[in-house]
């Protein structure tokens, strides 16, 4: 009987699934598309632009704001606030290295703390990525997805640790010293982040979508992937 060899099942694709080819232990996809759903949440929808997230952000944030969504979005808002309190000490983006994907979550909303983000910016962002993603006819609608572009944003809001100092030189002018480290944006850490942000989040969900679209769209327009009307 003829073993069959899985190709990766992302459709296009040719190359072996990563368990097939040895490189990796997924059956169904290949060791690219792997790291790819990885960094992005999907096996082939890229991470959103900021540009193409920003009208709904700015719509989320009108939304927020509005009488109609300030009675509920005040518990949300209240919540987040207190995952954000109680995320404890942030430690340097360097010092990461081995650190399980919970503990680098929890440091991360500290690093969010640190800089002051407020709770409501993070809500914003939670429902802005579900209504660019329920908006978008093209898009990847699953719950892996919608929370790791919601993480990835709020994780570039504060993401790096910066050292900035000048060391002595005797044959001259002070040198000046910089380090910039940066955590990887990918894997399990993003989904801890998305998911602990989504629990916050999702009673709103419902409510807000479909209003902060209307929002959207009678200021900026109609997603690109909706059919343009015949003339």
């Amino acid at each position: 009987m003829t073993a069959v060899v899985q190709t990766c099942c992302v459709p296009g694709c040719e190359r072996l699934a990563s368990l097939a080819s040895g490189t990796g232990r997924s059956p169904f996809e290949c060791r690219y598309h792997t790291q790819y759903r990885a960094r992005h949440g999907s096996s082939w929808h890229a991470t959103y632009r900021a540009a193409e997230l920003k009208p709904y952000l700015n719509a989320a944030v009108r939304w927020l704001s509005s009488t109609r969504g300030a009675s509920p979005a005040r518990g949300a808002v209240m919540e987040m606030d207190n995952l954000l309190a109680t995320a404890g000490r942030a430690e340097l983006a360097m010092n990461l290295r081995g650190l399980e994907a919970a503990t680098k979550a929890r440091i991360a909303f500290a690093r969010l703390s640190d800089a002051e983000i407020p709770a409501r910016r993070l809500v914003a962002i939670n429902l802005a990525v579900a209504a660019l993603i329920e908006d978008d006819f093209g898009s990847h609608r699953t719950r892996e997805f919608q929370i790791v572009q919601a993480a990835k944003v709020a994780h570039r809001l504060a993401s790096g640790t910066h050292r900035r100092w000048t060391m002595w030189n005797p044959k001259g002018d002070d040198v000046p010293i910089e380090i910039h480290a940066y955590p990887r944006s990918s894997g399990l850490v993003l989904r801890k982040i998305g998911e602990a942000m989504a629990k916050v989040v999702d009673p709103l969900v419902g409510m807000a979508v479909p209003e902060i679209i209307e929002l959207k769209v009678a200021r900026f327009g109609p997603h690109p992937s909706h059919p343009t009307p015949a003339e």
